[in-house]
Protein backbone atom coordinates (compact mmCIF):
# COMPACT_ATOMS: atom_id res chain seq x y z
CA UNK A 1 0.00 0.00 0.00
CA UNK A 2 2.16 2.68 0.96
CA UNK A 3 4.88 1.36 -1.76
CA UNK A 4 1.48 2.63 -4.35
CA UNK A 5 1.27 5.97 -2.64
CA UNK A 6 4.91 6.37 -3.13
CA UNK A 7 5.00 5.51 -6.22
CA UNK A 8 2.04 7.34 -7.28
CA UNK A 9 3.44 10.76 -5.21
CA UNK A 10 6.27 10.14 -7.53
CA UNK A 11 4.76 10.41 -10.62
CA UNK A 12 2.91 13.65 -9.69
CA UNK A 13 5.71 15.39 -8.15
CA UNK A 14 8.27 14.81 -11.30
CA UNK A 15 10.99 17.06 -11.25
CA UNK A 16 9.55 19.28 -14.21
CA UNK A 17 6.38 19.44 -12.63
CA UNK A 18 7.10 20.87 -9.19
CA UNK A 19 9.47 23.17 -10.57
CA UNK A 20 6.33 24.46 -12.83
CA UNK A 21 4.33 24.43 -9.67
CA UNK A 22 7.40 25.97 -7.82
CA UNK A 23 6.90 28.91 -10.31
CA UNK A 24 2.98 28.98 -9.88
CA UNK A 25 2.81 29.28 -6.58
CA UNK A 26 5.53 32.12 -6.75
CA UNK A 27 3.72 34.14 -9.37
CA UNK A 28 0.21 33.36 -7.68
CA UNK A 29 1.08 35.09 -4.06
CA UNK A 30 3.04 37.94 -5.32
CA UNK A 31 2.35 41.51 -3.81
CA UNK A 32 -0.59 43.07 -5.88
CA UNK A 33 -0.01 45.71 -7.58
CA UNK A 34 -1.06 49.72 -7.23
CA UNK A 35 -2.98 50.06 -10.19
CA UNK A 36 -5.53 47.06 -9.33
CA UNK A 37 -7.13 49.45 -6.98
CA UNK A 38 -8.35 48.09 -3.39
CA UNK A 39 -10.52 44.47 -3.20
CA UNK A 40 -13.76 44.27 -2.94
CA UNK A 41 -13.93 42.22 0.38
CA UNK A 42 -11.52 45.21 2.22
CA UNK A 43 -13.40 48.13 0.34
CA UNK A 44 -15.47 49.02 3.26
CA UNK A 45 -14.01 47.57 6.42
CA UNK A 46 -12.48 50.32 8.49
CA UNK A 47 -9.19 49.46 10.42
CA UNK A 48 -9.31 49.63 14.32
CA UNK A 49 -7.63 52.06 16.30
CA UNK A 50 -5.30 50.89 18.63
CA UNK A 51 -5.97 52.66 22.38
CA UNK A 52 -3.05 53.52 24.36
CA UNK A 53 -2.62 53.62 27.74
CA UNK A 54 -3.30 56.54 30.09
CA UNK A 55 0.41 56.56 31.02
CA UNK A 56 1.27 57.09 27.50
CA UNK A 57 -1.67 59.74 26.36
CA UNK A 58 0.29 62.06 29.56
CA UNK A 59 3.87 61.52 28.74
CA UNK A 60 3.16 62.63 25.42
CA UNK A 61 1.05 65.71 26.34
CA UNK A 62 4.32 66.36 28.30
CA UNK A 63 6.95 66.00 25.67
CA UNK A 64 4.53 68.01 23.75
CA UNK A 65 4.22 71.41 25.97
CA UNK A 66 8.08 71.07 26.36
CA UNK A 67 8.77 71.03 22.67
CA UNK A 68 6.66 73.65 22.09
CA UNK A 69 7.56 76.00 25.46
CA UNK A 70 11.12 75.61 23.79
CA UNK A 71 10.55 75.99 20.19
CA UNK A 72 8.22 79.52 21.58
CA UNK A 73 11.42 80.68 23.58
CA UNK A 74 13.84 80.16 20.76
CA UNK A 75 11.72 81.98 18.40
CA UNK A 76 11.27 85.24 21.20
CA UNK A 77 15.12 84.96 21.44
CA UNK A 78 15.88 85.56 17.83
CA UNK A 79 13.24 87.99 17.28
CA UNK A 80 14.32 90.08 20.71
CA UNK A 81 18.02 89.88 18.86
CA UNK A 82 16.75 90.94 15.51
CA UNK A 83 15.29 94.15 16.93
CA UNK A 84 18.05 95.06 19.32
CA UNK A 85 20.25 95.12 16.02
CA UNK A 86 17.97 97.23 14.39
CA UNK A 87 17.92 99.36 17.13
CA UNK A 88 21.80 99.52 17.26
CA UNK A 89 22.02 100.03 13.50
CA UNK A 90 19.68 103.06 13.87
CA UNK A 91 20.58 104.52 16.59
CA UNK A 92 24.56 104.29 14.63
CA UNK A 93 23.03 106.17 11.96
CA UNK A 94 21.27 109.07 13.82
CA UNK A 95 23.81 109.88 15.69
CA UNK A 96 26.38 110.05 12.62
CA UNK A 97 26.77 113.73 11.52
CA UNK A 98 26.76 114.55 8.02
CA UNK A 99 30.42 115.26 8.35
CA UNK A 100 30.95 111.93 9.37
CA UNK A 101 29.06 110.45 6.72
CA UNK A 102 31.00 112.45 4.12
CA UNK A 103 34.43 111.16 6.03
CA UNK A 104 33.57 107.54 5.94
CA UNK A 105 32.76 108.26 2.53
CA UNK A 106 36.03 109.54 1.53
CA UNK A 107 37.61 106.45 3.53
CA UNK A 108 35.86 103.99 1.27
CA UNK A 109 37.09 105.94 -1.83
CA UNK A 110 40.35 106.36 -0.67
CA UNK A 111 40.55 102.31 0.27
CA UNK A 112 39.31 101.44 -2.95
CA UNK A 113 41.55 103.81 -5.16
CA UNK A 114 44.25 101.95 -2.76
CA UNK A 115 42.90 98.46 -3.95
CA UNK A 116 42.43 99.48 -7.72
CA UNK A 117 46.38 100.56 -7.79
CA UNK A 118 47.66 97.45 -6.04
CA UNK A 119 45.20 95.57 -8.17
CA UNK A 120 46.90 97.07 -11.09
CA UNK A 121 50.45 97.00 -10.30
CA UNK A 122 49.97 93.26 -9.93
CA UNK A 123 48.43 93.34 -13.56
CA UNK A 124 51.14 95.15 -15.33
CA UNK A 125 53.45 93.11 -13.88
CA UNK A 126 52.00 89.96 -14.65
CA UNK A 127 51.30 91.46 -18.47
CA UNK A 128 54.85 92.12 -18.29
CA UNK A 129 55.71 88.90 -18.00
CA UNK A 130 53.97 87.41 -20.38
CA UNK A 131 54.98 89.85 -22.62
CA UNK A 132 58.36 88.60 -22.32
CA UNK A 133 57.70 84.95 -22.23
CA UNK A 134 56.00 85.57 -25.73
CA UNK A 135 58.04 87.67 -27.07
CA UNK A 136 60.96 84.87 -25.96
CA UNK A 137 58.77 82.01 -27.22
CA UNK A 138 58.61 84.36 -31.17
CA UNK A 139 62.33 84.83 -31.23
CA UNK A 140 62.88 81.47 -30.31
CA UNK A 141 60.42 79.71 -33.48
CA UNK A 142 62.05 82.77 -35.76
CA UNK A 143 65.25 81.70 -35.29
CA UNK A 144 64.32 77.87 -35.26
CA UNK A 145 61.94 78.43 -38.63
CA UNK A 146 65.42 80.29 -40.50
CA UNK A 147 67.59 78.17 -39.20
CA UNK A 148 65.33 74.90 -40.99
CA UNK A 149 65.44 77.16 -43.90
CA UNK A 150 69.13 77.37 -44.05
CA UNK A 151 69.19 73.88 -43.61
CA UNK A 152 66.98 73.34 -46.55
CA UNK A 153 68.72 75.82 -48.99
CA UNK A 154 71.99 73.75 -48.45
CA UNK A 155 70.62 70.74 -49.36
CA UNK A 156 68.92 71.57 -52.31
CA UNK A 157 72.20 73.49 -53.37
CA UNK A 158 74.12 70.29 -52.59
CA UNK A 159 71.70 68.71 -55.06
CA UNK A 160 72.06 71.24 -57.36
CA UNK A 161 76.10 70.46 -57.36
CA UNK A 162 75.68 66.82 -57.59
CA UNK A 163 73.16 67.53 -60.80
CA UNK A 164 75.72 69.85 -62.31
CA UNK A 165 78.69 67.39 -61.92
CA UNK A 166 76.77 64.72 -63.43
CA UNK A 167 75.31 67.03 -66.55
CA UNK A 168 78.77 66.97 -67.59
CA UNK A 169 78.53 63.02 -68.61
CA UNK A 170 74.69 63.62 -70.18
CA UNK A 171 74.74 63.44 -73.85
CA UNK A 172 73.72 66.33 -75.64
CA UNK A 173 73.05 67.44 -79.46
CA UNK A 174 76.81 69.20 -79.00
CA UNK A 175 78.10 65.40 -78.24
CA UNK A 176 76.12 62.88 -79.73
CA UNK A 177 78.39 62.07 -81.91
CA UNK A 178 81.54 61.99 -80.18
CA UNK A 179 79.22 59.78 -77.35
CA UNK A 180 78.37 57.42 -80.55
CA UNK A 181 82.07 56.83 -81.38
CA UNK A 182 82.93 56.01 -78.03
CA UNK A 183 80.04 53.55 -77.76
CA UNK A 184 81.29 51.73 -80.84
CA UNK A 185 85.42 51.73 -79.75
CA UNK A 186 84.24 51.12 -76.37
CA UNK A 187 81.21 48.28 -76.03
CA UNK A 188 80.04 47.88 -72.57
CA UNK A 189 79.08 43.92 -72.36
CA UNK A 190 76.56 42.89 -69.42
CA UNK A 191 77.15 39.22 -69.73
CA UNK A 192 79.01 38.41 -66.57
CA UNK A 193 78.50 36.25 -63.53
CA UNK A 194 79.83 35.73 -60.24
CA UNK A 195 81.47 32.76 -58.36
CA UNK A 196 81.22 31.99 -55.22
CA UNK A 197 84.36 33.87 -54.03
CA UNK A 198 83.03 37.27 -55.56
CA UNK A 199 84.83 36.61 -58.84
CA UNK A 200 83.96 38.93 -61.48
CA UNK A 201 83.39 36.51 -64.63
CA UNK A 202 82.85 38.00 -68.33
CA UNK A 203 82.12 36.37 -71.66
CA UNK A 204 84.78 37.85 -72.81
CA UNK A 205 87.54 36.21 -70.72
CA UNK A 206 85.79 32.95 -70.92
CA UNK A 207 86.18 33.33 -74.53
CA UNK A 208 89.99 33.97 -73.95
CA UNK A 209 90.46 30.61 -71.60
CA UNK A 210 88.91 28.95 -74.47
CA UNK A 211 91.20 30.42 -77.21
CA UNK A 212 94.11 29.74 -74.93
CA UNK A 213 93.16 25.96 -74.31
CA UNK A 214 92.41 25.34 -78.32
CA UNK A 215 96.28 26.69 -79.20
Amino acid sequence: MMANIAATLSGVFTKPRALALLQYTTVRFRRKPRWLGTAKSKLFRVPERKKQIEEEIEELKRLHNNYRTQMKAVRNFLRDEVEAYKLVSRAGLVLQTPEEEEAEWQEALRRNEEWNRQTAAKREERLAAERSARKEYILERLLLKEQREMDKKEQIEAKVRIEKEQSKTFITRDNIDKAIELALVQPTSYNFALDREGNLHRSTDSSAKEKGQEH
